[in-house]
């Protein structure tokens, strides 16, 4: 399966829908992991139980969205896009993630999580290929 999506058009689209929503904070993070470049930091815009972001780092890019059964609740779902991952050495990730988040989705602090999907390779010996793949998530939401 050959994701087409491009980086560019996946930001454009979740700047758009954070510009629509009124009440949200906007949150720094740094961590490693492809929600945050292989090694970088991500910006979300959090609304209640529901979040948006784009991260950048050393290894890449992705943009995503999380979603909480609640603000407090630790336990949290999403999906995410990653461009460019060297730890991976593909050009393109499409994942569904989860994380844990120790001081609950509205709070500051810890996270872990992980993330399952397909990843999409160019050059080399996996030339067109499409592998699954599972990422591990660490970060600190400030």
């Amino acid at each position: 399966m050959k994701i087409k999506l491009t980086l560019a058009t996946l930001v454009v689209a979740t700047l758009m829908a954070t510009t629509v929503a009124q009440a949200g904070e906007f949150v720094p993070a740094a961590g490693v992991g492809s929600q945050y470049g292989d090694l970088g930091g991500k910006f979300m815009y959090r609304e209640d139980n529901m979040a948006v972001y784009v991260g950048v780092g050393i290894g890449g890019a992705a943009v995503g969205f999380h979603i909480a059964p609640s603000a407090g609740s630790q336990h949290v779902f999403g999906a995410q896009y990653a461009s460019g991952s060297d730890v991976f050495d593909s050009k393109a990730l499409l994942l569904a993630t989860y994380d844990y988040h120790f001081s609950g989705f509205s709070g500051r602090g810890w996270t872990l999580g992980g993330g399952l999907g397909t990843a999409d390779y160019d050059g080399g010996r996996r030339d067109g290929d499409s592998r699954t793949v599972a990422v591990f998530n660490a970060g600190y939401k400030f």
